[in-house]
């Protein structure tokens, strides 16, 4: 994979996340919310359509004259003040083309997204992340084996390439495998989700189930002044969370706190203390998928 295709995979998973936060508050006719997102999405689209432009042989499927049109009529909706169309003109076409360039790349390239050194840099500072947590021993024993992906595939773990261009996760159950992410939009999918788990007077946010960490992210900058604290208890979770999600701006957020709770029996001791300015929220496919409540 060329560098140029590389940061244009990076800059589309950057884009789509803007598009779906700009056209989800301009159907709650929340324009002043919507409309920050504009610049940089105006921006990061020029940078996208260039790209596409500029390597038509790479992208022969994708039509020059549909991307002038396209981009024409976002900037007539914009110029016009129709937030109406705009929001469908962003999630019609906009999204579904950056989707669709998404799955060209990943097809093409048979992308990689297993990373050694993105996995030993995350292991180092979940480690750290625990440790802060009073859990060093226990982090140190989880990560010290050899990371093999191939083993906990046979365990009942699946990684799979949503079209946003990210991973989500299956795990095996006793009632068949359960996806703990959308395999569509998984930023989008954790946006919602962690919204509707904000509310005013909360100091504390109680998470139960990691996952690959989506949803706890959207929480940390939907709730800017709130601490958050995440219960996992399955390591083979945060093992294959560093190993194909990006992690480093949840694990370097410091009002972020990460739990190792195998047995669930710190989860049940926050549920058990009754608490003003806590909230409890939980990741509902990682219960499904065998975290305990109690």
């Amino acid at each position: 994979m060329t560098a140029q295709i590389k940061n244009l995979f990076q800059t589309n998973i950057e884009l789509l996340e803007l598009v779906d936060k700009a056209v989800f508050y301009f159907r709650e006719q929340n324009y002043p919310a919507a409309l920050e997102y504009m610049p940089v999405v105006s921006e990061k689209m020029k940078d996208v359509i260039d790209g596409i432009i500029g390597d038509k042989e790479y992208f022969q499927l994708v039509s020059t004259d549909s991307l002038t049109e396209m981009l024409e009529g976002i900037v007539e909706a914009s110029r016009s003040v129709d937030y109406v169309l705009l929001a469908d003109l962003l999630e019609l076409q906009l999204s579904t083309l950056i989707c669709n360039v998404q799955e060209l790349i990943i097809k093409k390239e048979n992308y990689a997204f297993f990373s050694e050194s993105m996995y030993l840099e995350q292991c180092t500072a979940m480690v750290e992340k625990l440790a802060e947590a009073g859990q060093k021993e226990e982090a140190e024993t989880l990560f010290e084996a050899t990371f093999d992906p191939e083993q906990l595939m046979e365990a009942g773990y699946r990684v799979e390439a949503t079209s946003c261009g990210l991973m989500t996760l299956a795990v095996k159950t006793d009632r068949g495998s359960i996806y703990l992410h959308s395999n569509h939009k998984a930023v989008q999918e954790a946006f919602l989700l962690a919204r509707s788990w904000v509310s005013e007077g909360v100091e504390t946010y109680l998470v139960k189930g990691f996952g690959m960490g989506y949803h706890v992210l959207e929480l940390a900058k939907l709730a800017p002044e709130a601490k958050i604290k995440v219960f996992e208890s399955d390591g083979q979770i945060l093992k294959l969370a560093c190993a194909f999600s990006p992690l480093r701006k949840l694990l370097e957020n410091d009002r972020i706190s990460i739990c190792y709770d195998p047995e669930g029996t710190e989860w049940k001791r926050e549920v058990e203390q009754e608490e003003e300015g806590k909230a409890f929220c939980l990741h509902m496919p990682s219960v499904q998928a065998g975290s305990a409540l109690f």
